[in-house]
């Protein structure tokens, strides 16, 4: 295994970090930024980005920080429901039984916003998915929570495609009511070589482990998105330890290559 050939107290490039371990870069402070407005001052936020590229950690930062007597969040990430379903799992994650009906269900939703203490954020993960309806839902949800104190806030999101959705003529109105937005994009060159040394510091190894050519061949083959640098770096570790060297040099990243790619 490659934590004993290298002398690694744990794997560098999980997927699964605690959130005290997470990556945090220019980015991640940015989208934190708009994300902490939204709790603050907005209604609906909008994040987006690729698969891979960082929406997940980012998530996991945010609700980790939130105050719990300013702030209760539910997530709920099964978002390709039809719309009727989705609001029944709205309910399900705030801890009820739904109720028959989406005017019910509604009201069942904005009941329990308006026990809550502080505000009340519903997190829409892999939002790109929801259908129309379901969009039509959440707008519907969002203007009936107006009279609502404390209010109701919510936050999509998915890949890029949603922002291609949302921008069509029937959810114009949905649209005009989100209050942040912010695009997650894949890391530079700098970032990526930063990452790679990170990620090997956290797991108690040497960021000399990857020669500095090598980094740059990782970024761009894999375009910047950290979790396709996770996974080629991975596969040069077991590279390297499948031929017992300590040190991942341009030749040994190209026979690792040519084993990650697909035929």
């Amino acid at each position: 295994m490659y934590l004993e050939h290298f002398k690694l107290h744990s794997q560098p490039f999980s997927e699964h970090a605690p959130v005290t371990a997470l990556w945090q870069d220019p980015r991640m402070d940015e989208a934190q930024a708009r994300l902490d407005y939204l709790i603050d001052c907005g209604e609906l936020g909008l994040v987006t980005g690729s698969s891979g590229v960082g929406k997940s950690a980012l998530l996991k930062r945010f609700l980790h920080g939130l105050p719990p007597q300013q702030c209760q969040a539910v997530y709920c990430h099964l978002t390709h429901l039809p719309s009727s379903g989705m609001l029944k799992m709205v309910v399900s994650q705030l801890g009820e039984t739904p109720r028959r009906g989406k005017d019910r269900l509604y009201e069942q939703i904005l009941e329990r916003a308006a026990r809550a203490e502080g505000t009340l954020l519903l997190v829409l993960d892999e939002a790109h998915l929801l259908d129309g309806d379901a969009l039509t839902d959440l707008r519907l949800l969002i203007s009936s929570a107006l009279d609502v104190g404390p209010p109701l806030k919510m936050l999509l999101v998915g890949q890029d495609p949603l922002r291609a959705v949302l921008r069509r003529s029937r959810h114009v109105d949905l649209l005009n009511r989100v209050s942040v937005r912010y695009q997650l994009r894949p890391l530079t060159k700098e970032l990526t070589t930063r990452y790679i040394d990170f990620q090997l510091s956290q797991a108690g190894g040497d960021t000399k482990l990857f020669d500095d050519s090598v980094k740059a061949a990782i970024h761009d083959f894999t375009g910047g998105v950290p979790r396709q640098i996770n996974h080629l770096a991975t596969a040069c570790l077991l590279q390297a330890t499948a031929r017992n060297v300590m040190r991942i040099d341009d030749q040994l990243f190209q026979q690792a290559v040519g084993e990650f790619q697909l035929p």
